[in-house]
């Protein structure tokens, strides 16, 4: 018997022994009721008397009956108010009864949850492989490389529930927060690196760690010491104004002044990772110079990555020394392994997913697909997320000193012509094009629909131009302003837009080619390029403006970090060169403002400049890349797999798989 079980028996007991009690108290309260009862048959007693005694006065006859009523009257309160007690009791004990069942059946349930989990197996996806551009765990920004690096690295503190607010603990505590500037992290005691080199042995983690992590990015420099526009998230870390390492275990860290977008950017930001400072020393620039070559990888995290091929898929197998416990008292994780397939195109995804070839189905799957394989797999557990990659086309360049793709100068510096670009991009028609309607129109990738709290109300935006339902009306505001601008219809305009897009939505390009031609009049050209193109051109500040693609979900759901990065001159991603000082103004001030509603109404007031709609400001604040939508993308999974709830939250949550199970004794599981 375990010592669980023992302590689980033990409370059982005490329990029972707790309801005898409860029980005999209840035989006290009837016997307590049954000498009430008693009284009253002396008083009739005393009745019988008094009518044998003819010779008394009528006088005391009377009296005697008024106070026979009157003790009458007393008895039925007294046993009405003892029935009521008793009834209270009764229910009382009741509900304790029922309280302690279900504990038990709580524990049981538990006890058996545990006791159902296996250990093995290897739980399979599928993921765009080839979009992808760093293993690096600081200069990487790719969507489907953050899924793979959640499950083989580790933060310093992550997001346990990015909807819900709820932090949790990872390589270090939660902070202690003595003031308004300081942040206190005491590092686990257990997390130790991988047993492969550089790392050999898998030491401890340390704090001197931790600031090393912090100081490259902050540094923000390659291998001869040169500026690195490549660690885009430096202006964040910058952030730290000072560190400190007491001992071994503890990393201070503290902003010169109130910062309420520090816990959200950088410490958890996306991409910031723990790695060794012996992989920043001997990895280098090779994380950047040798992109595919995922055995430049050195972490803490329960699972180590073993191949890389962008046709092929990444593979990964559990890290021994993992030091995290599971529920059965045994070191995470329970799987062997992590497969991951390159798949973009949905309907092999599908085929996949029906023969078995892949445990989870999800993007890019549609949610007519997913109705039709739950229909023939009604036993398949399913569930939605929001998409927290927004969807963004136009993307304007506001650089002064670049020339446009044809060296005619740069349109975009005139925001009437933005605006008509802007206007003329059919939301609804998007929606239905890429995600057959399950989407929602999203203001901007900063707060997309589905962060509620932070978002303009949805009843504004669909007032607004550009997501109003009115398409005619939008044509006709987006065509004034192309002439107000007054640009040359007779020109040429270049777009660049990702490969992966045409090869998983093909005619989408073709879709947006009619959408703008047919609203504004001009001649569009895509020019179709791999994101890693793209990336240089945005590094570059020479992007020429682009088609339908995805933008990283938000770092934080407060936007104000958002805001600072990309939006205010200086900002680490601020690579399309946006400048409007009501803007800064904005965002300087949220981030030493404490009160979220106050951040929050101030946010309102940011929409409203980059969505061009501002009563103040007009279009001349208008946003580089105004969002088109977010999609609700569906999630299956074959009912061996055990996931955590966490698991089904907006952008990656792979990180929450570090206690998930494959039920390897189900009959579906492949053998």
């Amino acid at each position: 018997m375990t010592e669980r079980n023992y302590w689980q028996r033990i409370r059982r007991n005490r329990m029972s022994r707790r309801a005898l009690l409860r029980a005999s108290g209840r035989a006290g309260v009837g016997a307590a009721g049954m000498a009430l009862v008693g009284c009253g048959g002396d008083d009739d007693e005393d009745s019988v008397a008094r009518t044998t005694q003819q010779q008394q006065q009528a006088m005391q006859q009377q009296a005697a009956q008024q106070q026979q009523q009157q003790a009458m009257q007393q008895q039925s309160a007294q046993q009405g108010q003892q029935a009521q007690q008793d009834a209270a009791a009764t229910q009382q004990a009741q509900q304790a009864d029922q309280q302690e069942q279900t504990a038990d059946e709580v524990d049981q349930q538990q006890q058996a949850a545990v006791s159902d989990i296996t250990r093995g197996g290897t739980l399979r996806f599928s993921s765009p492989a080839r979009t992808h551009d760093y293993f690096d765990p600081h200069r990487a920004v790719f969507g489907p490389t953050q899924f793979w690096m959640g499950f083989y690295m580790n933060y310093l503190i992550r997001w346990r529930n990015k909807e819900q607010g709820i932090l949790e603990a990872d390589v270090a505590s939660l902070p202690e927060t003595p003031d308004e500037e300081t942040y206190i992290f005491s590092i686990d005691r257990g997390a130790r690196y991988w047993d492969q080199y550089p790392t050999e042995g898998g030491r401890l983690v340390t704090a001197q760690d931790i600031e090393a992590n912090f100081q490259r990015q902050i540094d923000a420099v390659d291998a001869s010491g040169s500026e690195d526009g490549t660690y885009l998230g430096a202006s964040a870390f910058r952030k730290t104004a000072f560190m400190e390492t007491p001992d071994d275990v503890t990393f201070i860290a503290k902003t010169d002044g109130i910062d309420a977008t520090y816990l959200g950017s950088p410490v958890l930001r996306p991409f910031s990772w723990i790695t060794s400072p012996e992989a920043i020393s001997e990895f280098g620039d090779r994380w950047r110079d040798e992109a595919t070559n995922v055995e430049l990888s050195s972490g803490t995290g329960p699972y180590i990555p073993t191949f890389y091929d962008p046709d092929i898929g990444v593979d990964m197998v559990r890290n021994d020394d993992y030091w995290k416990m599971g529920a059965d008292g045994q070191p995470l994780p329970y799987m062997d392994g992590i497969g991951i397939a390159s798949m973009d195109d949905p309907t092999v995804v599908e085929t996949a997913y029906r023969n078995g070839e892949i445990d989870v189905g999800g993007f890019p799957l549609s949610s007519l697909q997913a109705e039709s394989i739950g229909a023939d797999f009604p036993d398949h557990p399913q569930g939605q997320i929001a998409f927290g990659f927004t969807i963004i086309t136009g993307i304007f360049n506001y650089n002064p000193d670049w020339p446009g793709e044809d060296g005619l100068g740069n349109p975009y510096l005139d925001r009437r012509f933005c605006y008509a670009l802007h206007l003329a991009v059919d939301r609804y028609l998007m929606i239905d094009a890429v995600y057959l309607g399950s989407g929602k129109p999203s203001g901007q990738e900063h707060t997309p629909w589905f962060n509620k709290y932070w978002a303009i109300p949805e009843e504004e935006l669909l007032s607004t131009p550009g997501y109003r339902p009115d398409r005619d009306a939008d044509i006709a505001d987006a065509r004034a302003a192309l002439d107000a601008s007054g640009y040359d219809k007779d020109r040429k305009m270049i777009l660049y837009a990702p490969d992966i897009w045409e090869q998983t939505y093909q005619g989408i390009l073709e879709t947006e080619k009619n959408m703008y031609e047919e609203a504004l009049g001009i001649e569009i050209e895509f020019n179709i390029q791999p994101y890693t193109v793209l990336l240089q051109r945005w590094v570059s500040k020479t992007y020429p403006g682009g088609g339908p693609q995805w933008t990283n979900p938000p770092d934080d759901l407060d936007p104000t970090t958002s805001y600072l990065q990309n939006l205010t001159p200086g900002g680490a991603t601020n690579n399309l060169s946006y400048d409007f000082q009501p803007m800064t103004d904005i965002a300087n001030t949220m981030r030493v403002t404490l009160d979220s509603e106050e951040r929050r109404d101030m946010a309102f007031e940011a929409q409203r400049i980059l969505l061009g709609t501002h009563p103040d400001h007009g279009v001349e604040g208008l946003g580089f890349a105004p969002a088109v939508m977010n999609g609700i993308s569906p999630a299956l999974w074959w009912p061996y797999v055990q996931r955590p709830d966490d698991t089904l939250q907006f952008a990656h949550a792979s990180h929450r798989y570090d206690d998930a199970w494959l039920d390897v004794n189900h009959p579906d599981y492949p053998a």
